[in-house]
């Protein structure tokens, strides 16, 4: 988790300077940092957010993102599984494993990532299902 200071927090959503729940690295914005950083020697250090007023929209993009990827991960097994079925040979497996990661990488055109919400905000009944 990165430190949280204001002056550097910018919110994904309206892109102003604002507080905010902060956003949980993952492999994606990770991966980006790592481009900005060693390719385009553009890396601005920011710490990205979602502002109080935009988390609605936030949580409706989230939403519509997650959607998004379970359609195209779908789509991409259940047309690989068809091409292994009619086609059986390795070449076939190959290629229906590309076709999931395609998919895959098409999901992340509309990414959103998610925030990390505070201990207070979990009710107590994740707590308990979830071990956390």
């Amino acid at each position: 988790m990165r430190k949280s200071n204001i002056s550097n927090n910018r919110c994904i959503i309206c892109g102003q300077q604002k507080p905010g729940l902060t956003v949980k690295d993952d492999f994606v914005l990770d991966s980006i940092r790592w481009i900005k950083r060693n390719i385009t020697k553009n890396e601005k250090g920011y710490t990205l957010v979602v502002c109080k007023e935009d988390y609605k929209k936030y949580l409706k993009e989230r939403n519509k993102y997650i959607r998004r990827q379970i359609f195209y991960i779908a789509v991409g097994i259940i047309f690989a599984a068809l091409l292994i079925i009619d086609a059986r040979s390795i070449g076939a497996v190959l290629f229906g494993l590309a076709i999931i990661l395609l998919l895959y990488l098409l999901s992340l055109l509309s990414y959103i990532p998610a925030v990390e919400l505070p201990e207070k905000f979990i009710s107590k009944d994740l707590k308990g299902k979830y071990g956390k």
